[in-house]
Parts: C-alpha cells; structure tokens; sequence
C-alpha cells in the first residue's frame, strides 16, 4: 500500500514537472523505452523493416547499424574508413546513404549512416543498432529513466521553465562533454571535461581512478573495439553543476559520464541551446 502511495506521488509531480516544461510547446512524439544495465533500448524499423534493437547513445557520433543486417536488408555500402568505440584500438567501417529509419511511428531520414559489426558489443544484449549524434542535433530529447519514457521536443520552439540543474556543453566532433570535478584518495581535487555518454552502463570513467588505494583490475572494452584491462576503484567527490556525488564506483579508461549516474535523474538533452538539464 506504500509502494502504490509512493508510486502515485512520484507520477504526479512527474505530471507537475511535464506541464512545466510542455507549457510552451506540445512534444513531437511520446514512446517507451526499456533499460537494460541503465542502458536505454528502443525498437527502431530500418526501411521499413520489422523492429530491430538499438541503443540510444549520444556518445556515438552518428546512426549506427550492425553489419550482420546489411545483407538480409539489403542495404548497400560504399566507402570504408576506420573508427575508434569504447574499446581499444580502430574498428572497419563502411557507410550506407539514405536510410530511414521508424521510431514507434516517428520516421526520420539519414543521408549517412555508418554500419560496424557490433557483435558482443554489450553482453547479453544482440545489439543491431546506435541511435547517435544526429538524432539528438535534431531533436531535444527528454529521458525519464524512472518511468521509461522519451519525449521529443522542436528544437526552434523549446523553452524550459522548471527548476532542473542546467549543465552547459561543450561540442566536440558530434560529441558533448561537461565540466566537472572530482576528488579520489591521494590526489587533490581537479576540474576535468567529461564526455557525457548515454551508451556507457559505467557512473564515471577517470584515470585518476587506477591511482586510487581501493582500485581493483577489471576488463574494460565492451562495446566497439577490443576489450583491455581497467582499474575500478573509489570515486571520494565528483561534483556536476552544484550537484556533488559521494563514493561513486570509478572506471579507469578515458574520462566520461555514463547513464549509471546519468539514470537518477530525468535528463534533457538540448543541443540546440547547448545544455544539459538534470531533473
């Protein structure tokens, strides 16, 4: 009976929070999401095909499909080039042209999409495809990880009116990165940029971690590329914006932000503004 109590309390502030937001503009589309490791999953058609599985990953740099797919969609490649993920080392890529792609009833057209074999690429999930940069340039994308839900918003006409902690961007090459500081054991307290990545089951990803007493090795690497070896270890103090989070679980492996701090929270993504909002 709590649970319930609790429950409906939570979804009515949630519907408080939406009419704040939505006062100025109705949302383009509404659909569901599951997660699976905080990892955000979508049923996308590609040329009208039937569903296949994809992450919605802001870190990714551009629509991805799974090589396997090529073939049985007959979708044709041409260029080829060479790509970094979140493993080690370059991966083989080729490219596809004008593909379109079906979101619970939103279609949305790619002049360019880049097609890799992401076989493994997260375990236990057989992984066809990245909803990356573009998608987001497109559109802001507001992610409520509690109840599971993204809505889309126009770009020209969004405003925000609530109360959420607005994090600034930083654009990189089709990638978003934030400032932020962090403070592990022995070490005093630094300002670093952190990429944000929504494909990252990880909380954060710091070198200054592998330096900490606590750190343990690990395997690192799931995802594009080959997999190596990481510390994890004892984050004491990472603060966002004036948020600050205390004993964080850190990875070693490049710097960034995963959903496994980015999932308590509902998060809009707002390219066109060149902002993060934390809810």
């Amino acid at each position: 009976m709590l649970m319930q109590f609790r429950k409906i309390l939570y979804l009515s502030s949630m519907l408080f929070l939406q009419s704040k937001i939505c006062n100025a503009q109705k949302n383009i589309a509404s659909f569901s999401f599951r997660l699976s490791d905080n990892l955000i999953i979508i049923p996308v058609a590609i040329n009208g095909s039937e569903a296949k599985t994809f992450i919605l990953d802001n870190g990714a740099s551009f629509w991805v499909i799974d090589s396997s797919l090529t073939k049985k969609l007959a979708i044709a490649t041409d260029s080829s080039s060479k790509v970094s993920g979140a493993g080690k080392g370059k991966v083989d890529v080729t490219y596809a042209r004008n593909i379109s792609f079906g979101l619970l009833g939103l279609k949305i057209e790619a002049p360019q999409v880049t097609i890799i074999n992401l076989a493994g690429a997260v375990q236990g999930l057989q992984l066809e495809g990245l909803i990356g940069y573009e998608f987001f340039r497109q559109y802001v994308v507001r992610i409520d990880y509690h109840s599971q839900m993204i809505q889309l918003f126009d770009t020209a006409t969004f405003t925000y009116k609530g109360n959420g902690l607005v994090i600034p961007l930083i654009f990189k090459k089709k990638q978003v990165y934030v400032k932020a500081k962090i403070k592990v054991a022995g070490h005093p307290q630094e300002e670093k940029e952190y990429l944000v990545d929504s494909g990252s089951s990880d909380q954060v990803n710091d070198e200054l971690v592998a330096e900490a007493s606590s750190a343990k090795n690990a395997v690192g690497g799931v995802g594009v590329g080959k997999q190596f070896g990481v510390k994890i270890g004892n984050i004491e103090r990472f603060q966002l914006g004036k948020k600050v989070f205390t004993n964080l679980q850190g990875i070693s492996g490049g710097q960034k932000i995963g959903s496994g701090l980015l999932h308590n929270f509902v998060v809009t993504f707002d390219y066109s503004h060149q902002r993060m909002i934390l809810e």
